[in-house]
């Protein structure tokens, strides 16, 4: 005769099997979750919008504000541009950005080159253009004294940008 013990196992094993199946699929559920959340979140912070600068020589300029380093109240202050190629070809885009106090340059990074397909845009710190300056931070950048431009851009038509 079987023992006791022998019995119960195969009595319970499948309800063990069930409930170890049911918690695994709430783990998978809570995982998927908690992955598809992080997703929507960090897809709705890249979402947030540039405003218009303007259109030079074909070329449609966007910018956005924020911290270098976003939980930071003091952190530097960081201008990414968007830039968007309107042409039916190729361009090499060079440009200079500068930061102003009272009219008086602060800062001018150097001369920056974007290669862009046409209809291609590109934007941010990915593609090199987020501009810092030391010590300029997002507040600053609302004081009447302070300003920015591109203060100069060149376009070129290319045959490629690979």
């Amino acid at each position: 005769m079987k023992s006791n013990a022998t019995h119960n196992n195969r009595i319970f094993a499948p309800l063990i099997q069930r409930q170890n199946i049911a918690t695994m699929n709430r783990l998978i559920s809570l995982a998927f979750f908690l992955a598809a959340m992080l997703a929507f979140a960090n897809n709705t912070y890249a979402q947030r919008g540039f405003d218009e600068y303007g259109t030079e020589e074909g070329i449609r300029i966007q910018y956005r504000w924020a911290r270098h380093i976003p939980v930071s109240p003091e952190s530097n202050a960081a201008l990414s541009l968007r830039l968007t190629n309107e042409h039916p070809h190729p361009v090499v885009v060079s440009l200079t950005v500068a930061f102003f106090r009272d009219e008086k340059v602060m800062f001018e990074s150097p001369e920056n080159n974007y290669c862009l397909e046409a209809g291609q845009s590109l934007r941010g710190a990915l593609a090199n253009m987020r501009f810092m300056a030391e010590g300029i931070t997002l507040d600053m950048t609302q004081q009447e004294w302070f300003s920015w431009k591109i203060s100069e851009i060149s376009v070129k038509e290319v045959v490629s940008c690979k």
